[in-house]
């Protein structure tokens, strides 16, 4: 039988096993660490640095009594007041007015037209001109209608005279009731000839029917006109259509006061007062109005036309300036008593 390898070092030097094993074990565990290092992970690598936090940047002194203030009961007390106040303002701005944007200005705008065909001899006014009541804005050739007054006029007086001959003849039967009835039936119709001629010959001269602005002029000397034509407008007054949905109309009244903002002069607030109310909602006056009773209905808020007119103080030096056709802004104080809509007052209805 051969001996077992003893665990002691051979004759020769050799180390044993075991060693051998734990040398090998080293070696690896050792590369393994600087393979770690290298690559900067594993339980080995230094963890990096932390950056050094910056230092907090003393609050300068103004910002320290602004937190003191802030931090003061005091403070807090009359600032919640105040707040309380705000919105106690605004709610009751809210309850007791009714406002909407969807409102403009508008007037009276007269139309001149020519009442008779003629050639136009000369135009009194200019574009924005304000003119006043009778002032002549247009004027036409005379000529022509001057004859025909000048034949009016011989017709009627040789038909007048001829009836003065016959009339005391009446009374003595030299003439026959027949006779002195055509003569005078002739004399009446000479005196409406001229009239009628008089009156073409007055239409020659266009004057303004009220006070205001001419706009829209689109005459000049020379022009035929046509009876009829446009030759010009003349706006005068101004007042506000406000289109109020149907459930603000609860509390409003005629007579209740209101401001009016104008976006077209800014800055400037306007008083008014409520005039009256449409016989009827915009939908019942559109082209075509809607027909609830098709079966598919949906019930949709209509709007009422409310006419707010200027009170005449405020716009005192802005007649110039609020023309038809302006948006604006108004908000009738409900909280006012008012008028009811036929004219009397809400408590004498109750």
């Amino acid at each position: 039988m051969t001996d077992r390898p003893s665990s002691s070092p051979n004759s020769q030097g050799n180390p044993p096993k075991e060693e051998i094993k734990r040398e090998i074990k080293q070696e690896i565990a050792a590369s393994i660490q600087e393979s770690a290092k290298k690559e900067g992970g594993g339980q080995g690598a230094p963890s990096p640095e932390k950056p050094q936090e910056k230092p907090k940047a003393t609050p300068s002194p103004a910002q320290q009594k602004i937190t003191a203030l802030v931090k003061n009961p005091m403070f807090l007390l009359i600032a919640g007041i105040v707040l309380l106040l705000i919105i106690g303002l605004i709610w009751h701005h809210a309850s007791t007015h009714e406002s909407t944007d969807d409102a403009y200005t508008t007037g009276h705008i007269h139309n001149i037209s020519a009442r008779v065909a003629d050639t136009v001899l000369q135009v009194m006014v200019d574009d924005n001109e304000r003119v006043t009541k009778g002032q002549v804005l247009v004027q036409l050739d005379p000529a022509d209608f001057q004859v025909q007054v000048d034949q009016a006029k011989a017709n009627y007086e040789k038909a007048k005279s001829d009836f003065d001959r016959i009339e005391p003849l009446k009374g003595d039967e030299a003439i026959s009731q027949q006779d002195f009835d055509t003569a005078k039936a002739n004399l009446e119709v000479m005196q409406a000839q001229l009239q009628n001629a008089e009156d073409q010959l007055s239409y020659c001269t266009i004057t303004s029917p009220v006070d205001g602005r001419v706009g829209r002029k689109q005459v000049e000397s020379g022009n035929r006109v046509t009876v009829g034509g446009a030759l010009m407008a003349v706006i005068d007054d101004a007042w506000v259509v406000a289109n109020y949905k149907e459930t603000q109309l609860g509390k409003i009244r005629v007579g209740q006061p209101v401001k009016i903002e104008i976006d077209a002069i800014p800055g400037k607030t306007f008083t008014g007062t409520v005039d009256s109310f449409s016989p009827g909602s915009g939908s019942t006056f559109a082209l075509l109005p809607s027909d609830n009773a098709t079966g598919n209905f949906t019930k949709i808020v209509q709007r009422v036309p409310v006419k707010i007119v200027f009170d005449p103080d405020s716009i005192q030096g802005y007649e110039d300036r609020i023309v038809p056709g302006l948006s604006c802004d108004p908000s009738i104080d409900v909280g006012h008593k008012g008028r009811d809509r036929d004219g009397a007052s809400p408590e004498a209805n109750k």
